[in-house]
């Protein structure tokens, strides 16, 4: 349907001179293209055309049923629109994106995924948001996202992580400032400490005071979803032998954030927590937007965990491990 002067069509469209199809659809035509091309109201389209409002919608409802009107829903050519849409619908989502991704090759599979959670933060963020950046490898160690992004506050919600292949949560946060001109606040701590008495140390520090008191103010959070085991999270490579395997005897299967689940995505209490440096469980789940971020097939049962938890309200992964995530689904 082309945007081309509908004026002179006025007088040929009126229905009460116009009788039959030939009319009805010139009529269904000149009000879909005020509609949908000329962005007019119902309204404004009922007292151009002498309709009531109850008739310009069953004129672009009928547009619609009769094919005079198609709408497309076009997603990137690396997102599945059905397999995104089978999750969201599963665990009931506010956003969900599954990217395809070749699973031989970790290094770009765990790009193409950052890649694809940074474009949707991009498409949602607005700069009255304040949003919070946890540990995660898919964040890390990506370029500035090449479109801009929001002038909104970007807060560090985790203590970092020591590791050679990858940047830190801190230069995660910076990547989003320096492409949108927010301001980043940072504060400078382990996520686990070594010993009970260095959280109490580290929270008292200026700067993680001040990211503290922002935690009531998220309004977006982009979340890393780890497995209890080597490679597949942070926290575990940050722990000791002896915590990794207390944690696996008390049935830990996944990590949000610091926060251990088990496979019914039921809170673990652990020697961890601590020792933890970060947001709390109450802080997160009062976040409006939880956007868990993951890839690697060997994750589903944590990814699983993590969707039946509540602690996340959105995720994007790619496409082997949303097939696994759904196989063993309830």
């Amino acid at each position: 349907m082309s945007d081309t002067g509908d004026g002179a069509d006025l007088q040929k469209i009126d229905g009460r001179r116009l009788r039959g199809k030939q009319s009805q659809m010139l009529l269904m035509a000149a009000v879909a293209r005020r509609y949908y091309l000329q962005e007019r109201s119902r309204v404004q389209i009922a007292e151009e055309l002498g309709l009531s409002r109850f008739q310009v919608g069953r004129l672009l409802e009928r547009s619609r049923e009769t094919g005079l009107v198609r709408i497309e829903i076009g997603l990137p050519d690396d997102l599945e629109m059905d397999l995104s849409v089978q999750l969201q619908d599963r665990f009931g989502l506010r956003y969900c994106a599954v990217t395809q991704a070749p699973a031989d090759s970790p290094e770009l599979l765990r790009g193409i995924v950052g890649q694809a959670a940074t474009s949707l933060l991009q498409e949602i963020v607005t700069d009255r948001d304040v949003v919070g950046i946890s540990s995660t490898r898919t964040l890390m160690g990506l370029p500035d996202p090449p479109g801009g992004f929001s002038r909104c506050a970007v807060v560090q919600i985790t203590g970092a992580v020591s590791r050679i292949d990858a940047w830190d949560v801190m230069e995660a946060v910076r990547r989003f400032t320096r492409a949108g001109g927010g301001p980043a606040y940072l504060y400078y701590a382990p996520m686990v400490c070594p010993s009970e008495s260095g959280p109490e140390i580290y929270r008292k520090q200026p700067d993680f005071v001040r990211c503290q008191q922002l935690f009531r103010e998220l309004t977006v959070c982009a979340i890393g979803i780890g497995a209890w085991g080597d490679g597949l999270s942070t926290v575990y490579e940050a722990a000791s032998a002896r915590d990794r395997e207390t944690a696996r005897e008390l049935g830990v299967c996944a990590e949000v954030v610091g926060h251990l689940l088990d496979d019914q995505g039921r809170k673990v209490q652990t020697p961890l927590d601590k020792r933890m440096i970060g947001i709390s469980e109450a802080e997160l789940r009062s976040v409006p937007t939880r956007i868990g971020i993951a890839f690697d097939v060997r994750k589903s049962d944590a990814v699983r965990a993590a969707l039946t938890s509540g602690l996340i309200n959105g995720i994007v992964i790619d496409h082997d491990l949303a097939e696994a995530v759904l196989l063993g689904a309830p």
